[in-house]
């Protein structure tokens, strides 16, 4: 493992995983195997195998209309994503920063 994998963002993690899956796949080695040659935590290397592995499910977004009423009475609207995320956006933007906002997201 890289001495600076502790400070990896997300992406960098996924990033790191997925050439070595794939490293692993074109070679010869065990899993067990490969891990020890490449100084790996076998158990980590597992966890990220079956994430990259497996099929990744599709996000969309569907529309959500809020009457007036609705809107002022909640000062926050909260997206729960299936995968356990949480986002919360404070009512008191406008239209456009939400929008912008789900767009940042969706495009994740």
């Amino acid at each position: 493992m890289p001495e600076d994998y502790h400070l990896f963002d997300s992406h960098q993690r996924r990033s790191f995983w997925e050439s070595h899956v794939e490293q692993w796949q074109n070679s010869d080695h065990s899993q067990a195997a490969y891990c020890r040659s490449h100084n790996l935590k076998a158990h980590q290397f597992y966890h990220w195998r079956r994430r990259i592995l497996a099929p990744q499910n599709e996000v969309s977004f569907l529309p959500v209309t809020l009457s007036g009423t609705l809107a002022q009475n909640h000062p926050t609207v909260r997206i729960r994503t299936p995968n356990g995320f949480t986002i919360e956006i404070d009512n008191r933007h406008g239209f456009n920063e939400i929008n912008q906002l789900v767009a940042m997201v969706a495009a994740l």
